[in-house]
C-alpha cells in the first residue's frame, strides 16, 4: 500500500499523462493553441461546423472533447458520439436525439410528467423498487429527413443562447451511403441555424477523403488539420509532467522520448507515465539507467494492443529479416520511401548492428509478405497523391500511422536506437 505522499504524486501524474483516454482540459492540452483557438472561436462566435481531421493518434478527440469542455456552459455536459462499423449513421443520429432530448429535460428546458411504476424482483420477492421514468424514448428513425426533422425539433428547446456541443468522431468508420446521409445532415444544420452546435472529427488527410464529393458540404464546414506535434512539444508534455511531482529528466532520455514518439503525444504520455510511475513508487528524484530501463518494459506492456497484435505477426518469425526490414523502416523519419532505398537502410544498419541480412533479390519476396494479412498488412505501398485511391508501389508506409512509434519502442526495449536526433 502506497502512503500519502506517493498516493498524491501518482494522483498528480494523472492529470498530466492520459495514454489511454483523450485529454479535456486546455492546461494539460499541449502544441495545440493555434487549433484551440481556432475551434473554440468557430463554436463561440461564428456559424460553420468544424471539421477536425488528421492522422491516427495526432490529438484530434483531444483537441475537440478539451474545446467542447471549455466552451459548454457550465450546466451541461457536451454530446460525445462515436461512428462504428456496426453502427449505421442513423442509428448515430438517434442516439444524439435521444441524449439531447435526456438533457434537455434534466436542464428543464423541457418539461415532462413524471410517472412512477413499482417492480418486483424476481429473486427476492420481498424486495420492490420504483423507477421515475421522465425520459421518453424516441423511436428509430427510418431514413435521413426524420432524423433532421426529429433533431430540428429537439434543437428549437436549445434557444437559451447557452452553448450546446454535439461530437461525432471515427468518421473514417462510415459506409458509403452514410456519407451521404452525414453531408445531408451538415447542410441541414447550416441551413435551418441550429442552436446546437456540431464538431466531426476523422483520420483522414483530407476532409474530402471523410464525406466524399459533395459540392454543397465545403461552404457549411471549417476545417481543422492536425499535424503530428514538434519534438519540443512532446518534450514539453513529459517535463512538465516531472516537474508537477519533482522529478528531474536528463534531457537525453527526453530527446529519446521525442524521438520515439516521432510527432504522436500518444507516445510522449506513455512512456512520461511509464517513467515517472518507476520514478514515483521508488522515490527517485531523477531517472537512473535502471528506472528507464523498467519504465521502457512497462510502456511495452501498455502499448496498444492493435499495434502489438500487427508487430508480433509480422516479427515472431523464424528469419529476423522481417524484423530488420521494419526496424529500418521505422529508423526513417519519413512517412515514406523508395524500397530501394529501404533495402539499402537496412543494409547498412545491418553491417553497423552485425545482422544477417540476405541477398538483395531475398528482401523484396520479404517486403512483400509483409503487405499480406498472414504478416498483419504492417507495411502498405503509398497512396498516389491527389485524393486517388491508386498505390505507389515502389514507396512504401506503415499501414498505421503510429506503428513507426510502436517499433521504436520495441527496438528500445531490445537495446537499439531508431530514430534521427539530428531532427529534433
Amino acid at each position: 500500500m502506497h502512503n500519502n505522499e506517493i498516493i498524491g504524486k501518482l494522483q498528480t501524474l494523472n492529470k498530466y499523462l492520459s495514454p489511454e483516454r483523450p485529454i479535456r482540459n486546455f492546461e494539460y492540452l499541449r502544441g495545440r493553441g493555434k487549433e484551440y483557438s481556432t475551434l473554440s472561436d468557430e463554436i463561440s462566435y461564428f456559424s460553420s461546423i468544424p471539421f477536425i481531421y488528421g492522422n491516427r493518434g495526432v490529438g484530434k478527440t483531444s483537441l475537440a472533447r478539451t474545446v467542447a469542455q471549455m466552451t459548454s456552459s457550465a450546466d451541461r455536459e457536451h454530446i460525445y458520439a462515436a461512428c462504428s462499423p456496426n453502427s449505421p449513421m442513423l442509428t448515430i443520429f438517434h442516439g444524439i436525439a435521444q441524449d439531447l432530448l435526456n438533457q434537455a429535460i434534466q436542464l428543464h428546458l423541457i418539461k415532462t410528467t413524471e410517472t412512477k411504476a413499482e417492480y418486483t424482483i424476481s429473486l427476492k420477492p420481498s424486495i420492490r423498487f420504483s423507477i421515475e421514468q421522465k425520459h421518453p424514448q424516441i423511436k428509430p428513425f427510418s431514413d435521413i429527413n426524420e432524423a433532421v426533422r426529429t433533431l430540428r425539433d429537439i434543437d428549437s428547446y436549445y434557444n437559451d443562447s447557452k452553448t450546446t456541443i454535439v461530437i461525432i468522431d471515427e468518421l473514417e468508420e462510415m459506409k458509403n451511403d452514410d456519407k451521404t446521409l452525414l453531408a445531408h445532415l451538415i447542410k441541414q444544420i447550416g441551413d435551418q441555424e441550429f442552436n446546437i452546435r456540431f464538431i466531426l472529427v476523422g483520420i483522414a488527410d483530407s476532409v474530402h477523403e471523410l464525406i466524399g464529393t459533395h459540392a454543397s458540404v465545403p461552404r457549411y464546414i471549417c476545417e481543422i488539420s492536425l499535424d503530428p506535434l514538434s519534438a519540443q512539444d512532446l518534450i514539453n508534455i513529459v517535463n512538465e509532467a516531472a516537474s508537477a511531482v519533482e522529478i528531474t529528466i536528463d534531457k537525453n532520455i527526453l530527446y529519446r522520448i521525442a524521438i520515439i514518439g516521432n510527432g504522436y503525444p500518444h507516445f510522449a504520455h506513455l512512456i512520461g507515465k511509464s517513467l515517472l510511475y518507476e520514478a514515483v513508487i521508488n522515490y527517485a528524484k531523477d531517472i537512473t539507467d535502471d528506472i528507464y530501463k523498467r519504465a521502457i518494459t512497462r510502456a511495452v506492456e501498455g502499448s496498444i494492443e492493435e499495434l502489438a497484435n500487427v508487430y508480433n505477426t509480422a516479427t515472431q518469425r523464424r528469419d529476423d529479416i522481417y524484423r530488420y526490414l521494419i526496424w529500418s523502416l521505422a529508423d526513417c523519419d519519413c512517412i515514406d520511401i523508395r524500397t530501394d532505398d529501404l533495402f539499402d537502410h537496412c543494409k547498412e544498419l545491418g553491417k553497423r548492428h552485425n545482422w544477417d541480412i540476405p541477398q538483395q533479390d531475398i528482401l523484396p519476396k520479404i517486403l512483400q509478405r509483409l503487405g499480406t494479412d498472414s504478416y498483419g498488412k504492417i507495411i502498405k505501398n503509398t497512396p498516389k497523391q491527389g485524393g486517388s485511391n491508386e498505390s505507389r508501389y515502389r514507396y512504401k508506409r506503415f499501414g498505421n500511422n503510429l506503428m513507426r512509434g510502436h517499433v521504436r519502442l520495441m527496438a528500445e526495449l531490445g537495446g537499439y536506437q531508431l530514430g534521427n536526433a539530428t531532427t529534433l
